[in-house]
């Protein structure tokens, strides 16, 4: 198993992730885990912050829901 870590707020890391979601739905063998520590740990950093632009937010809930 190896781990790879991804800041999905670049461009590599976004390509890189979708790349490796699509491999991961026609291949076996490939398993994406989102770590809930790093969801847990965004979530209070913004909370604490309260300053998310709309675009953000919304794109943070979608996110969280998709992780449910």
């Amino acid at each position: 198993m190896v781990t790879i870590e991804i800041n999905e707020q670049t461009k590599a890391g976004k390509a890189l992730l979708a790349a490796a979601r699509i491999m991961a739905q026609t291949n076996e063998g490939i398993e994406i885990n989102m770590e809930n520590s790093v969801l847990i740990a965004k979530m209070k950093r913004n909370h604490q912050k309260q300053n998310l632009s709309e675009t953000k937010k919304a794109k943070f809930l979608e996110k969280l829901q998709n992780e449910i």
